[in-house]
């Protein structure tokens, strides 16, 4: 039986294994594993608060619903990647194997520049509905540039990695005549552009929240919830290390399915960080009805009338001092008195005597 040639020679004392060669199809599997079921779950959470509680659905969600598709698609793809002899090394495939691995290598990293794009462009629009009020303000701008750029860099990159040789089939197949660009340094490149902007992504919530004058706990919280800690940026830069150490190891079948794994893990955490916010509200501990939580549930949407008891009566308003909301309904963060703790918030509470929230609109531009 004729032994096959290897797409590659294998390094000294090393002999090829056509049969049963190492791989990493494992820890791609174990990737997909995690990435799928969570992000359905949240995504899921998200869907349902803004659908039957928010009672709203904006090209936000649609950027969500969308980012989702990505990361589920980008798994599939790897699954694809690695069914096709990804994750091996050169030297335990043939040619024409790391041919069908480099095709789909090309697939999915075309896939994850547009994956990648609209995570962070849901990102920025939740930032600029939560933190944003005022068009154009400062941190408005902000996020405006950094959408537009993200587009451009996102778009070239793409267009890049679609024509990356001439002829085409020279990128799947190098013994063809042609040319080709510095791939692996555009993967370099890609990858600190992702780092970089994910660590923006990461400082822009948290210098939004630290102008207010919540407590630092809750600002601790939240930024939190909108960056999931600091696993994106981290592995953003895991990522990038695997790219810059993977540019020079000609064993392209076994390094790209490693950049697959913290691409998929990439995207993972971006979507979280787009759910975790609006999935809080499910977590919440359930209180007695009033006010505050009708316009939670997207139920309480028009003036009410304030009642006389027997005693003296009285509105408590409480409206969020911190950031406006920017959605096409109001939606008001207000606090309500505690009749089992009437001083909870320093008002005293007669016998006879009603309380009402009333829906305030402010206008906060005006202050910038």
């Amino acid at each position: 039986m004729t032994t096959p040639t290897p797409a590659l020679p294998p390094p000294p004392g090393v002999t090829s294994n056509f049969d049963n060669p190492p791989s990493l199809t494992r820890g791609m599997n174990i990737a997909m594993g995690v990435a799928i079921p969570l992000t359905t779950i949240f995504f899921g959470m998200r869907a349902y608060t803004r659908l039957f509680i928010r009672r709203t659905w904006i090209f936000e969600d649609w950027l969500a619903l969308t980012a989702w598709v990505g990361v589920i698609s980008n798994a599939g793809i790897g699954a694809a990647t690695m069914a096709h002899y990804g994750g091996k090394h050169g030297w335990d495939i043939t040619p024409d194997q790391a041919q069908q691995a480099s095709y789909w290598f090309n697939v999915i990293s075309i896939q994850y520049g547009a994956a990648i794009c609209i995570t962070k462009l849901a990102l920025l629009y939740l930032y600029r509905r939560v933190f944003s009020p005022c068009p154009w303000s400062p941190f408005d701008k902000a996020i405006v540039i950094l959408a537009v750029l993200l587009i451009l860099f996102y778009t070239a990159t793409d267009i890049a990695k679609i024509w990356e040789c001439a002829p085409r089939e020279k990128i799947f197949d190098a013994r063809i005549a042609g040319s080709c660009v510095d791939t692996p340094m555009l993967l370099v490149i890609s990858g600190i552009f992702n780092t970089v902007t994910d660590f923006i992504l990461l400082l822009l919530p948290a210098k939004a929240m630290w102008s207010t004058s919540m407590k630092l706990s809750t600002k601790v919280k939240v930024v939190f919830a909108f960056t999931f800690g600091l696993c994106a940026p981290a592995f953003s830069l895991v990522g990038t290390v695997v790219r810059i150490e993977g540019s020079t190891n000609p064993d392209k079948t076994w390094v790209q399915p490693e950049i697959i794994v913290w691409g998929l893990a990439e995207l993972t955490a971006g979507l979280l960080c787009v759910c975790f916010p609006e999935t809080w509200l499910l977590f919440k501990r359930k209180r007695r009805p009033g006010p505050s939580s009708s316009i939670i549930n997207g139920e309480y949407r028009r003036e009410v009338t304030v009642y006389q008891g027997q005693g003296n009566h009285g509105i408590s308003t409480m409206i969020s001092r911190n950031i406006g909301k920017t959605e096409n309904d109001p939606y008001m963060e207000l606090d309500e008195v505690d009749t089992d703790n009437p001083d909870s918030h320093g008002i005293s509470v007669q016998q006879g005597e009603v309380t009402v929230t009333r829906e305030v609109r402010v206008d906060r531009c005006d202050a910038v």
